[in-house]
């Protein structure tokens, strides 16, 4: 059928983002077969014009530090980190210590319309989520409402059918991803499932339905493999063990706590305004014409080779599919906010974060968090990657500092990605004395 194909667009769905600064764009592009894969070597430039602006909120700025200074330096990294990779919009937010909220954008909305992106913008976040949805099931933990390690069908009953291990998976196995579930938005099968329904939105029970019928990947508890049912499961934990829809309790207890007004979670509830326009190379570019006959008639080019708009596909699937493991869209300013809230003792005690940025196995991952240093820093992270965009969110813990940025491009061409973006913004803060 003609639809099918196009989920290959879907194999880079919410679902299938990072917690690493790396692993997005190498799954967006190493999922497909070698022949398929656009070449990342082409000068890092692009047919957009480029546009900047920039906004900074106040509250009680650091003695002596010159906040239109750092403004202007955090403006300038991002849009070299543009020019680098050449996505064609981007947006960044940090929340300092003392809450001075910086917020630059740079770029287009629409790279056929040439209108500019602003710190209004709304982006898709893709896996970020997944620190939301944890930091909410933690509190519910402390609560005595949840018990990390309770099998699933204590508070799911009949979850996952006759599923091999279904009576064994743990909420802390959904969390660290030790749970052997397969990531089903970089499945064929799961594309040839969805591809039959674009235009109607995917509930999660039919996702997790779809996961019982599929061969577990190792038992629970042996290994780590990133997946994304399991984040779609603890959502449906949330709404059995509150009564409350997840939305509800995810507003309450985490964006609400954090002042966060410009934050949303699709199915439920979206933005006023829709995201930018997302735009993808190589294997979605294939996807979306050569793969089902359609023409490109737009002609884009991103870096000498071009590019689809995924605006121009169904979106249902899309703003549905990740729900509360990729589904939040937003602007950039909500999510650092969201960040700061989780790790500065807003929402989760010491205990809690200590519980969240424990690595699992041999991974840097704990529950729903990325913990690792950069340039010997200590960050708190986790990435995005959903069709038409790349995001990165984090908290640095010695400094008391988030930061969350996207860019409506996936995926980023090698040496152009969200780790550079990361890097930059470390030797902003360390030269303005931020962070050590």
């Amino acid at each position: 059928m003609t639809l099918i194909p196009t989920l290959a667009v879907v194999a880079i769905l919410a679902a299938a983002c990072s917690s690493d600064t790396a692993t997005a764009e190498q799954t967006a592009t190493t999922a497909a077969p070698a022949t398929t894969e656009a070449p990342t070597t082409a000068a890092p430039t692009t047919e957009a014009p480029t546009t900047a602006a920039a906004e900074t909120t106040t509250e009680a700025p650091e003695p002596g530090l010159d906040v239109e200074a750092l403004t202007a330096d955090v403006q300038t990294a991002l849009a070299s980190w543009r020019e680098l990779n050449g996505a064609p919009g981007t947006s960044l937010a940090l929340v300092l210590a003392d809450d001075t909220v910086i917020e630059v954008a740079d770029g287009l909305v629409d790279m056929q319309a040439d209108e500019p992106v602003t710190t209004d913008s709304y982006f898709r976040i893709g896996s970020i989520s997944k620190s939301m949805t944890s930091a909410v099931v933690l509190q519910l933990v402390d609560e005595g409402l949840i018990d990390l390690d309770a099998p699933v069908r204590t508070y799911i009953d009949g979850w996952l059918g006759d599923y091999e291990y279904a009576d064994e998976i743990t909420i802390r196995q959904l969390m660290n991803h030790t749970n052997g579930l397969v990531e089903y938005a970089l499945d064929p099968s799961f594309f040839i499932f969805a591809g039959q329904r674009l235009d109607d939105d995917l509930e999660p029970e039919e996702i997790i339905d779809w996961l019982s019928e599929q061969k577990p990947l190792f038992a629970p508890g042996e290994e780590y493999s990133y997946e994304t049912g399991g984040f779609l499961t603890l959502g449906r934990v949330i709404e059995v063990v509150t009564g409350n829809e997840a939305v509800d309790e995810i507003n309450q207890r985490l964006f609400d706590a954090a002042g966060a007004d410009d934050i949303y979670l699709p199915p439920d509830e979206f933005p006023p305004n829709p995201v930018v326009n997302g735009y993808g190379r190589g294997l979605m570019y294939l996807a979306s014409f050569g793969l089902i006959g359609r023409t490109d008639e737009t002609g884009l080019m991103i870096n000498g080779e071009p590019v689809a708009d995924v605006y121009e596909l169904p979106q249902d699937v899309l703003q549905s599919a990740g729900w509360t493991g990729g589904g939040i869209e937003a602007q950039l300013e909500s999510v650092a906010e969201v960040m700061e809230v989780m790790f500065d003792g807003t929402v989760l005690n010491d205990a809690q974060i200590a519980e969240m940025t424990a690595p699992t196995l041999d991974s840097n991952y704990g529950l729903g968090i990325d913990t690792r240093e950069q340039d010997g820093v200590l960050v708190y992270s986790h990435g995005g990657g959903v069709p038409g965009f790349r995001s990165q969110a984090g908290y640095f813990p010695s400094a008391d500092i988030s930061y969350a940025f996207s860019a409506s491009l996936i995926p980023l061409p090698v040496g152009g990605g969200v780790g550079e973006m990361q890097a930059a913004l470390i030797d902003v803060l360390r030269e303005y004395e931020l962070i050590a």
